[in-house]
Formats: structure tokens, sequence, C-alpha cells
């Protein structure tokens, strides 16, 4: 695991320590019609989906990419 990862106390799941979600407020809402990963912050569960005005949502992340120099699974 690299030094950014981490596993949870409960082993449940793997985080990244320098990977943050990014709160939706009015001054700042992610862009309508494209894929996000969404939480709801109370709820603690996320997905992947759209997000709309007026949704459950209170934090948005991108979407992962590859390393340019990852060349596995080619």
């Amino acid at each position: 695991m690299t030094s950014n990862l981490k596993l949870t106390n409960d082993r449940a799941a793997v985080v990244d320590r320098t990977y943050h979600w990014i709160p939706i407020t009015d001054d700042h809402k992610p862009p309508q019609g494209s894929k996000l990963q969404l939480i709801n912050r109370k709820h603690g569960s996320a997905t992947s989906g759209q997000w709309t005005p007026g949704s459950e949502w209170t934090h948005y992340a991108g979407l992962p990419t590859f390393a340019p120099n990852d060349k596995t699974g080619l």
C-alpha cells in the first residue's frame, strides 16, 4: 500500500489521506451531467453518479485516472 493510503481501523475501507471530498455550496457546485463520486456526509455512503440541484449530496470528487506510466492490463 502506498504511503498516502491507509486501512481504516475497522478494516472496512482503504482511504487516501491526501484526496479529499469537495463541499457542494451555493458558490461552488459541481458540473451537471458529468459522472462524479458523490456522498452525503451524514449518511456516509458514496456512489458514482451525476449531481443535480436540490439533490441530497453534500460533497463530490472527481474519478481517478490511470498514471501515464501504468501499462498493466493492456
